[in-house]
């Protein structure tokens, strides 16, 4: 089976339902606690290193859990952070290097989410049913020093910052916008997006990106009220462009397809920035393919004129897009017949250039896709029932994979993205 949600409803086939589960909420670490922390684990990380050097007879350390932790410091490049997840109550976050090493740490996270970097830390967006926003620290062995709610129901979905006390979070279940200081979790105010919503009443916004004094959010604006129940994509969808010294609201800009699902990516598309997203407009039990791949010149201020690549290129769905450049990209694509692929295609011609990886319908889903910061590898989820784990391609070498089998991380992986 396959799980593929939209406002937390299923719209392909779903596999399981996610749980609540409780909000904690962590006391912000003060300065000498910190130090005080930061003096223990530096004594624990020397005393595991002359451990790890003693004779083998003394080696009973095969549980590299807490230790590896450590043998991965801040500041260590050549790495992904991976959220994975059993679909139903529990997540884990974990790291997996570029050369496909895993290394656990010590953090659960919710079922549902997503992660984020930013100024040196990890930040995981828990949606649906926790709620809240979970802040790890790499220097602490990515241990949890804050967490705090966003408001029960309210389903975070993205977070975006514009400075290291100020972070806007998107609320998929509400009509605006929460302005919050990621520091401490203090509110510091919100965006009202009403008159941006549709019928309904709730304009889904699904991503947010900030760049040169503006943020951007994208409005998926689906109809709740369909009789049908699979919230199809009836209404134009926005990106709001947003004065972060003022808060307003500068610009609406139409789509040029419904439904943006994935993330913003930011890349340089023939010597200018621009920020990518796939928009598959009617998907899963309502396919068509009518949807593609969006690009917005934030020189400009405006969209590329059409789609970078087109479902009807595609062949189905396009659920997540990479771009490593005018000629290279990568997209998550979902046929009508629930069948999975890795497609890779040229962005400057909309062509389809190849098939990475693909997988019938019977064998789990793929979440989760990037590139790394250097460009030489492509990394994806491989939910497969009886194999599931991350599966990395040297770009290189024709998409060549680097490992036997997908790297494990204890669960299935959900979201990938770059530390950095």
């Amino acid at each position: 089976m396959i799980a593929v949600y939209q406002n937390n409803r299923t719209v392909v086939k779903e596999e399981t339902d996610l749980k609540s589960r409780p909000v904690r909420n962590f006391p912000a670490v003060s300065m000498k606690s910190s130090i005080r922390l930061r003096r223990s684990l530096r004594r624990f990380f020397n005393m595991a290193i002359m451990l790890a050097l003693l004779p083998s007879a003394c080696k009973d350390i095969d549980k590299p859990d807490l230790l590896t932790t450590f043998l991965f410091p801040e500041g260590s490049a050549n790495r992904v952070g991976v959220i994975s997840s059993d679909l139903g109550s529990s997540g884990r976050f974990s790291l997996v290097s570029y050369e496909g090493f895993p290394y656990s740490t010590l953090t659960s996270v919710h079922s549902d989410a997503v992660g984020r970097f930013y100024n040196g830390r990890v930040y995981i967006v828990n949606r649906l049913n926790r709620d809240n926003i979970q802040v790890l620290d790499p220097a602490l062995g990515f241990l949890t020093v804050l967490e705090f709610s966003v408001g029960a129901g309210n389903n975070p979905h993205d977070i975006a910052f514009a400075s290291p006390e100020r972070a806007y979070i998107a609320l998929y279940e509400r009509n605006y916008i929460l302005i919050v200081n990621p520091q401490n979790g203090t509110t510091l105010g919100s965006i009202d997006l009403s008159p941006y919503a549709d019928a309904d009443g709730i304009p889904e916004t699904q991503a947010l990106f900030v760049d040169g004094g503006r943020l951007y959010a994208a409005l998926q604006r689906l109809n709740r009220n369909h009789p049908s129940g699979y919230l199809p994509p009836d209404n134009d969808s926005y990106l709001l462009e947003i004065n972060i010294a003022t808060d307003a609201v500068l610009a609406t800009h139409t789509f040029p397809s419904r439904n943006p699902f994935g993330k913003f990516r930011q890349v340089n598309f023939n010597g200018e920035p621009h920020i990518i997203i796939s928009c598959p407009n009617r998907l899963g039990f309502i396919s068509a393919q009518d949807g593609g791949v969006a690009a917005f010149n934030l020189a400009t201020r405006s969209f590329r004129s059409g789609l970078l690549y087109a479902e009807t290129a595609a062949g189905g769905d396009i659920l997540d897009v990479a771009l490593r450049d005018e000629n290279t990209a990568y997209a998550s694509v979902l046929d009508a017949g629930f069948n999975k692929y890795i497609q890779r295609f040229d962005p400057s011609s909309g062509l389809r250039t190849g098939n990475v990886v693909a997988f019938t319908a019977d064998s789990g889903f793929i979440s989760g896709l990037t590139i790394s910061s250097d460009g030489q590898k492509l990394f994806t989820g491989n939910a497969d029932f009886n194999n599931p784990g991350v599966s990395i391609y040297d770009i290189t070498r024709g998409d060549a994979p680097i490992t036997a089998a997908p790297v494990s991380v204890g669960l299935r992986p959900v979201d990938i993205f770059n530390l950095d």
